[in-house]
């Protein structure tokens, strides 16, 4: 049994490669098609000992290896085939014997890792854009823990800042109205939005309006037109929900809302305890709808961090600006009581963009606002500062937009200015999901939740799956629904748009999660019939194996490198591709030979052999996050 077949089968192949040529460290690729399974290069050598071509040529025929078969030279390049019977029992042996262990490395160095993701203001409920960012995070989660890494996984909240203190005006007039919708079963997010938005729109009729006064004519044509589109949102929210936003409207209109949220956001990070009381039961509210929607997705953390608690109260925000003053003078400049870090001019001077993997261009940042109070990016340096002190963390993987990739460059440039190791800081960034013509505003009410975009594609999948009995439809369609989202977000590389597309989401033929989830079933459904469960050593592996039989157990042997590949570089697609290519080879076996009703000998060890596959899409499963199904 070897927890890594592919690794040993490579280390077998360099052994006689060193034999042959009397040198070490010789490189292993895959070999081009129609040359071999894999290949090592010679040309440097020859090029130092030309005589060695023809040594190599004659020893080649002379080699006995247990899993290598058909050396060659060719070319430069010495290639070899597998020993299928051999190596291909090796590899059963182990996915059977490992099962849900099967992929792990035990030679892996566990790490101590931070996973911080999704991390949504609590203003409004989960939209698309975290959907990305969760199904990312919570797979990696799932990934590091696999493969024998301690992982916690984090939740930064937002308390602070202007935002939120919208949200927890608004609340404080309706609360009545809020509570009651909550109790008739509405979601805590989704009625908190309402507030949220209809008080972020009040306040931007109340600052267009006062812009009014003495501008020309075509200045306040625009400026009506602005606030008109406000007075729109109130609008669509009034269509929805009359009582709640009327209520609204009418307790906010007689306060300076801008006024007030600016004067909240200074006593909430004061600790002033009323306002401080009240933006908790907000936020936790909001809080509550996220866990709903997490819940769904099978989605855990095992903290969640409030900025207010690992950032403000503590005085961190403000101690990095004073300490960052102290250790690099010559980048803070300071005016008119706001502190400017010259991130830019740090990068240039000190050549610090490979060392801590910077963008081309990083602008200055500014890190608190006039009246004392500190700006997002400060209080995120704090937050980091925090977690590599507090969580001993050998890496701290931030799932975050990569619009934010300049933040995150200023904030890793801090970090080493005030003596951290901002390498261990690493920003997994994701592009945007384009929604074709749909437009995105949490604040004007507009964006495609997390919550709808699931109950539409149970609606899609109920449609599919209709008429099918003997199934629990309602059930086997949420898993399949979740299963789908998760795998379209990670199929695609963080690096590349999205362009949401449910013709891919739901293709039953490849590609998707429920392509994924329906091999599996087949897999499943004819190890039940077969009521057999092979375990290592009971079967042979034929002399004779088609070309599908031959693939697949070449894959199942690759799947621990490439768990580990995976694990390293971080790259969920890779992942998705490997179980895509596997599920696709299975079902051409599927469609073309027998396995239950198989002749003896043959029919154990393709039993076997679908017992692998299940084990490599299970596994995969489980660490992508998509429901594994029995029936589907």
């Amino acid at each position: 049994m070897e927890y890594n077949p592919y690794r040993a089968l490579i280390k077998e192949f360099r052994r006689i490669a060193e034999e042959i040529t009397g040198s070490g460290d010789l490189q292993v690729i895959r070999a081009r098609a129609g040359f071999g399974y894999l290949s090592i290069p010679l040309h440097d050598l020859i090029r130092g000992r030309p005589e060695l071509a023809r040594e190599v040529n004659d020893k080649t025929s002379l080699v006995k290896s247990p899993y290598l078969a058909n050396l060659r030279f060719i070319n430069g390049f010495l290639n070899t085939d597998v020993n299928l019977v051999n190596y291909g029992k090796l590899v059963l042996d182990s996915a059977l014997a490992l099962g849900p262990s099967y992929g792990k490395s035990p030679d892996v160095k566990p790490l101590n890792i931070v996973v911080e993701h999704t991390s949504a203001n609590p203003l409004h409920p989960l939209h698309i854009g975290h959907c990305r960012n969760m199904v990312l995070g919570d797979s990696l989660v799932r990934l590091l823990r696999f493969m024998g890494h301690r992982v916690s996984a984090r939740f930064y909240l937002d308390d602070t800042g202007i935002q939120v203190m919208y949200l927890a005006l608004g609340y404080r007039h309706v609360k009545d109205l809020v509570r009651r919708r909550i109790e008739l079963g509405l979601k805590p997010d989704q009625v908190m939005w309402i507030v949220y938005s209809v008080t972020n729109a009040v306040a931007e009729v109340q600052r267009l309006t006062r812009m009014l006064e003495g501008k020309g004519e075509e200045e306040y044509r625009e400026l009506v037109r602005e606030r008109d589109e406000w007075v729109s949102v109130i609008a669509d929210w009034l269509s929805k929900d009359k009582e709640l936003v009327d209520s609204l409207v009418k307790a906010l209109s007689s306060i300076d809302v801008n006024s007030e949220v600016a004067r909240m956001a200074k006593a909430y990070e004061d600790g002033e305890l009323g306002v401080k009381e009240l933006v908790r039961e907000a936020v936790n509210l909001v809080l509550r709808g996220f866990e709903e929607t997490l819940n769904q997705f099978d989605v855990k953390f095992d903290q969640y961090d409030w900025e207010s608690e690992v950032a403000v109260y503590n005085g961190l925000a403000k101690r990095v600006i004073m300490d960052l003053v102290k250790a690099a003078p010559s980048y803070v400049e300071f005016k008119d009581g706001v502190y400017v870090f010259r991130a830019d001019k740090a990068a240039a001077e000190l050549k610090l963009w490979d060392e801590l993997r910077l963008p081309k261009f990083v602008p200055p940042a500014t890190l608190n606002r006039s009246d004392g109070t500190t700006l997002y990016l400060t209080r995120d340096v704090a937050y980091a500062i925090w977690c590599l002190t507090n969580c001993n963390p050998d890496m701290v993987v931030r799932v975050i937009a990569v619009e934010q990739t300049h933040p995150q460059a200023q904030l890793r440039i801090m970090l080493k200015l005030l003596g951290f190791d901002a390498s261990r800081i690493v920003h997994y960034a994701y592009e945007m999901v384009n929604l074709g013509d749909v437009k995105m505003s949490s604040r004007r009410g507009q964006a495609v939740t997390v919550d709808s975009l699931l109950e539409d594609a149970v609606r899609r999948v109920r449609a599919i799956a209709s008429g099918r009995g003997g199934l629990n439809i309602d059930e086997v369609a949420r898993a399949v629904a979740v299963g789908a989202i998760r795998y379209y977000f990670a199929s695609v590389s963080p690096s590349k748009q999205i362009v949401f597309d449910w013709g891919r989401v739901l293709d039953m033929n490849q590609n998707s999660g429920p392509f994924i989830q329906y091999t599996y079933v087949r897999a499943y459904s004819i190890l039940n019939k077969a009521n057999v469960d092979v375990e290592p050593g009971q079967y042979t592996v034929p002399t004779s194996l088609s070309q599908e039989e031959g693939n697949l157990l070449l894959m199942i042997g690759e799947f621990p490198e490439t768990l580990l590949k995976v694990s390293e570089d971080l790259k969920l697609e890779n992942l998705v591709s490997f179980i895509n290519r596997l599920a696709l080879e299975f079902n051409t076996f599927y469609e073309k030979y027998p396995v239950i009703n198989a002749e003896p000998g043959v029919r154990e060890f393709r039993l076997a052999l679908v017992k692998g596959v299940r084990v490599v899409l299970e596994n995969s499963m489980r660490i992508l996050g998509i429901p594994v199904l029995s029936r589907m």
